[in-house]
C-alpha cells in the first residue's frame, strides 16, 4: 500500500473519503494522490482564444486550491506524503491513466449514495469507475460513514469460481496490517456445495491461511443484497469485500449484480477487488 489515489473535488463525499483513508492506513508509509478532474468542453459561444483563457484560469484556480490543501495536510504528523494532480478529462480516463502512471495500489472514492434503485444502474461516477478499473482495488466510502477500527471484515462469495492470490493480495495485506477478523460468507441459494465449489473453497482456505478467518453459510432473506445488509448489521462489520466479476451478457441481464446494488445501499465501505483472468 505505497500509493493511494483519491478522486478529489472538495465535496463532502471526497473530504470524507480522505478522512477515512487517513484513519484506515494510519501508520502505513504511503503517498496519497489527490486527483481533481474537470471536463474541458469548449463553449460554442466563445472564441478559441477565450475558451483557452477560461480553461487556463480554471486550471490555475484548482491548482491553487489543491496547493493550499497539500500545505495543510503535509504539516500534519503522519506517515503520509500528499501530492496533487489536475486532469482535464473524463473521470474514468483520468483515474485509469493515473493508476498506470503512478503505480497506484488502491483507489479510495466517496459516494453520495442513491435515492432510488434506478440510480444505482445509470449515471453515477462511482459505477463508471467500478466498471472502468480493471487492475486495482477500489474502496467506496459512503458519505455519512465515520471511520471505525476494523474488527470484522466480510468477504462475500458463492465459491463458483476459483481465486488466485493476486486477486486477494490487497485484502490479505490489509487484514494483516489491521489485525482484523475476516468472515467469508457463502450466499449460494443451494443448500450444498457442488464438487467444483468445494474445490474452490479449499483453494480459498489455502490462500487465506495466514489470516484469522471464519467461514459461514447464510440463508437468503429476500434478495442477495438484503441478506448481506442484515448480516452486516447483525455482526457490526466495518468493511464489505466483493470481487468485481465480469458476468457474461445473459447473466448481466438475468442475475442480480451485487456490486451494482450494494455499492450504494451499503452503510459501510466496500472494498471491490479486481478480477484477474
Amino acid at each position: 500500500m505505497k500509493n493511494i489515489l483519491i478522486p478529489y473535488n472538495f465535496s463532502e463525499a471526497a473530504i470524507n473519503a480522505l478522512n477515512y483513508t487517513k484513519q484506515l492506513f494510519k501508520g502505513v508509509e504511503a503517498t496519497i494522490y489527490l486527483l481533481d478532474v474537470y471536463v474541458s468542453q469548449p463553449s460554442e459561444l466563445l472564441s478559441d482564444e477565450k475558451n483557452d483563457k477560461w480553461f487556463n484560469e480554471m486550471d490555475n484556480e484548482i491548482e491553487d486550491e489543491l496547493k493550499y490543501l497539500l500545505e495543510v495536510l503535509n504539516r500534519e504528523e503522519s506517515s503520509f506524503t500528499y501530492k496533487s494532480l489536475v486532469a482535464s478529462n473524463s473521470l474514468t480516463k483520468a483515474v485509469t491513466k493515473t493508476i498506470e502512471e503512478k503505480n497506484i495500489d488502491v483507489v479510495v472514492t466517496g459516494t453520495k449514495g442513491a435515492k432510488s434503485l434506478a440510480e444505482t444502474f445509470i449515471g453515477t461516477n462511482t459505477m463508471k469507475m467500478i466498471n472502468a478499473i480493471e487492475n486495482c482495488p477500489l474502496i467506496v466510502v459512503p458519505m455519512n460513514y465515520k471511520y471505525k477500527s476494523l474488527g470484522q471484515v466480510i468477504f462475500s462469495t458463492n465459491y463458483k469460481r476459483s481465486y488466485v492470490k493476486n486477486e486477494l493480495q490487497f485484502l490479505i495485506n490489509l487484514s494483516l496490517v489491521k489485525k482484523c477478523g475476516l468472515e467469508v460468507v457463502n450466499l449460494s441459494e443451494e443448500n450444498f456445495l457442488t464438487e467444483n465449489q468445494q474445490r474452490n473453497k479449499v483453494k480459498l482456505r489455502e490462500l487465506l491461511q495466514d489470516l484469522n478467518v471464519t467461514y459461514k453459510k447464510i440463508d437468503w432473506e429476500g434478495s442477495e443484497t438484503e441478506t448481506i445488509e442484515k448480516h452486516i448489521d447483525k455482526t457490526q462489520s466495518e468493511l464489505l469485500v466483493l470481487l468485481n466479476h465480469k458476468h457474461n451478457f445473459f447473466n448481466r441481464l438475468l442475475e442480480e449484480n451485487v456490486i451494482k446494488k450494494s455499492a450504494f445501499h451499503s452503510k459501510i465501505p466496500i472494498l471491490i477487488l479486481p478480477e484477474i483472468v
